[in-house]
């Protein structure tokens, strides 16, 4: 029997729990990626009901029908994914929260059957169609947000939070998609339509942008593919005919079929790139499994585990002790770079409390700087509406919707577009 006290059955115990830990984040990762189909095909399953529900039952009932079909599929392969995570098969390294995000996802995924039956028999409207189905999807955004913070190395990190973020973007689509369908196939777009649709354009907008601060260069460039899509002209016209446009205008061609159709060849695209991260997701997971794997096998990997287990995740600053003070004397802790001629006088967990707390202030500071900028820009929006509101005899949605017209024609974003319309106003 191996020596309890050994180095030898430490380290052994240390390299079967890190290939254990690497193996599990694996098949989180296929649960993220059957989280990710399976919204694919409810998102596309509420614009469907959006259709049926907003032309009062004439439209889609056998797409729609064909489309539970393919739903409930992903379904399948989700409840599938996650079974090879259920505590029962050995894998409990998950936070408590993990699990109620996870127990609330499926809790509302049991409502979609009465969700569909009460589609199909026209009880409700499409506003509360869109908030039944958004309300389950983001229930299953919610399961992948935790598994980004839950995430091993920093690449895996930065993977995650980059398809955390287009998937949310990706959402926020599907319920302008939704919205836009409920409008054209009534043929009007009620003000609370429309400040909705401008609401989730603009949150489109900030996640996306999130999205390619972390995204790889394999990601970006599927993302360009995106935005320079065959679609992209035609849907940024119907857009805008969802945004300005009268009753009159809206009923004088078959809209509702066109806005779809863009719509949802935009999300294809999007979903492309979440596939982009995916394969690079589960490849990342594959190369450290094998990569420890190797290690472990190696002919001086115990003087190499050593090693690791005295510095792993040592961070980039620790406290240290001057070499010149005598020993029984009461040592004067310093915060210093780790290239000082100093040597190590606190345990790792004390640095690690300090580490944490500066993350934690430079976290608050971060909020508070988005904070600040974020109502500089409101203001600035808020004084060219009034410009407009003034100078033009406009109302303020009138306005606003002008503005967001001006940008999406310029591809500006909305405040640099108010920005410069301030800067026109003074210099005339």
């Amino acid at each position: 029997m191996q020596d309890l006290h050994s180095v030898a059955y430490f380290l052994n115990l240390g390299q079967q729990q890190e290939i254990q830990e690497l193996e599990q984040f694996a098949r989180t990762g296929q649960l993220v990626i059957a989280i990710s189909n399976l919204l694919h095909q409810l998102q596309y399953e509420r614009g469907l009901s959006n259709r049926f529900l907003g032309s009062a039952g004439l439209r889609c009932q056998q797409e729609l029908q064909q489309q539970w079909h393919s739903s409930n599929e992903q379904l399948a392969l989700f409840h599938k994914a996650l079974a090879n995570l259920l505590p029962e098969h050995g894998q409990h390294a998950f936070p408590a929260r993990w699990f109620r995000r996870l127990g609330y996802a499926l809790h509302s995924l049991e409502r979609l059957p009465q969700l569909r039956q009460d589609v199909e028999q026209l009880k409700f409207n499409t506003t509360v169609a869109i908030k039944a189905y958004s309300e389950m999807i983001q229930s299953l955004l919610a399961v992948v947000f935790e598994a980004a913070g839950n995430a091993a190395d920093e690449i895996t990190a930065r993977i995650l939070v980059a398809m955390f973020n287009l998937m949310q973007g990706k959402e926020l689509a599907g319920q302008e998609r939704a919205c836009g369908a409920a409008g054209f196939s009534a043929h009007e777009f009620d003000p609370g339509l429309r400040q909705r649709l401008t609401q989730l354009i603009d949150r489109q907008d900030r996640c996306f942008h999130i999205f390619t601060d972390y995204a790889s260069d394999e990601a970006l460039s599927a993302w360009e593919q995106v935005q320079r899509g065959e679609f992209q002209l035609e849907f940024e016209r119907l857009r805008r005919l969802a945004l300005t446009a009268g009753p009159q205008s809206l009923a004088a061609a078959d809209y509702d079929v066109r806005w779809f159709i863009c719509c949802s060849e935009r999300l294809d695209a999007i979903k492309y790139v979440e596939e982009v991260l995916e394969t690079q997701l589960l490849s990342h997971s594959q190369q450290r499994i094998l990569a420890v794997r190797e290690a472990a096998s190696g002919p001086d990997q115990q003087g190499h585990d050593l090693q690791r287990g005295a510095f792993d995740d040592v961070p980039s600053f620790a406290l240290y002790v001057s070499h010149s003070q005598s020993a029984g004397h009461e040592s004067d802790h310093t915060l210093s770079g780790p290239d000082d001629d100093m040597v190590h006088n606190v345990s790792k967990p004390v640095v690690e409390l300090i580490e944490a707390q500066g993350q934690r202030l430079k976290s608050l500071n971060d909020e508070l700087d988005a904070a600040r900028t974020e109502l500089h820009e409101r203001k600035l929006i808020d004084r060219a509406k009034r410009e407009l509101i003034q100078r033009r005899q406009m109302s303020e949605q009138e306005a606003y919707a002008l503005l967001r017209s001006m940008a999406m024609n310029q591809n500006r974003r909305l405040v640099d577009v108010a920005a410069g319309l301030l800067s026109m106003t003074e210099l005339l």
